[in-house]
């Protein structure tokens, strides 16, 4: 892949550009959305159902016991659907490890025999909400239990988007895109209270993209209608851990879920809800 610069996209390497030929944006931060939780994850290939205390306790060592001063239990149980002739079939796993939080709880680490996770609800940007400290952890993640082959590593972002003039559900019709308008711009959008749906992007040979959005009437507040942009973006594929790999893989999937999350909003409303260049804010 050769380096080039997408329009709207700061000059950066091919990690920088957005992935199923999306269009590009300058690192920008939101000034009027709110993120409800920003989540990375990693998962390995593993045959362990339990990752053992002493190598968890390791990893929160290193990774600081007063910065983390949480670590408990954690169970993850995980569905696994088998379809065959006679139909599907059910069972459950369940993967045993360790959570480590900060004191408020607004950044968890997840460590399970096969996963990793960092999600927090205290974001400010990726590199340091989530870039930097995922790159940590899986550097010590692969060195304390071995681990060493990838096979699915991905990003959630579920953002809120509020606005005190937002009466009724019909308000979001003007300000989305129409591929994601949906009933709101037909017939029926004056009788929609409640608007949820889903689509799934195949964005290359390896790597999805899944967006749930939808209007909602927030609660407490029986006036205002919320929308709800949840962007999962992932890429399952076998890989043999490295760290730069990882990290510029991840990294281009945090472009592709802001260019997403653009593509949603339609482009006057986005301007309106006060980008702020952070690349020329760092110069300044």
């Amino acid at each position: 892949m050769t380096e080039r610069t997408t329009p709207g996209a700061t000059d950066g390497d091919e990690w920088d550009i957005p992935l199923g030929g999306l269009a590009g944006l300058s690192r920008v931060q939101l000034e009027r959305t709110h993120l409800e939780a920003a989540v990375a994850e990693v998962r390995f290939l593993s045959v362990r159902s339990e990752l053992p205390e002493d190598e968890a306790v390791s990893i929160w060592k290193q990774l600081g016991q007063d910065t983390f001063p949480v670590f408990e239990t954690h169970v993850q149980n995980i569905l696994n659907v088998t379809v065959g002739p006679r139909g599907a079939t059910q069972s459950t796993d369940a993967q045993r490890g360790w959570v480590l939080a900060n004191a408020d709880r607004t950044s968890l680490i997840t460590l399970l025999p096969s996963t990793v996770v960092v999600q927090t609800n205290s974001y400010s940007r990726y590199s340091t909400s989530l870039g930097d400290p995922l790159r940590k952890v899986l550097a010590l993640f692969t060195e304390v239990t071995g681990a060493s082959v990838v096979q699915r590593l991905g990003l959630r972002f579920i953002n809120k988007v509020a606005d005190p003039a937002a009466k009724s559900p019909l308000f979001w019709r003007d300000h989305i895109r129409k591929d994601f308008v949906g009933p709101l711009s037909g017939e029926l959008g004056g009788l929609v209270s409640n608007l949820h749906q889903q689509v799934q992007l195949q964005l290359d040979a390896t790597a999805t993209a899944r967006i749930q959005s939808g209007v909602f009437l927030e609660q407490g507040a029986p006036q205002r209608y919320s929308f709800l942009i949840d962007l999962d973006v992932f890429r399952d594929r076998s890989l043999t851990y490295d760290d730069t790999v990882c990290a510029n893989l991840v990294r281009q999937l945090n472009r592709t879920a802001l260019a997403l999350f653009a593509h949603v909003l339609s482009e006057k409303y986005l301007a309106d809800l006060g980008p702020v260049d952070l690349d020329r804010r760092k110069t300044q």
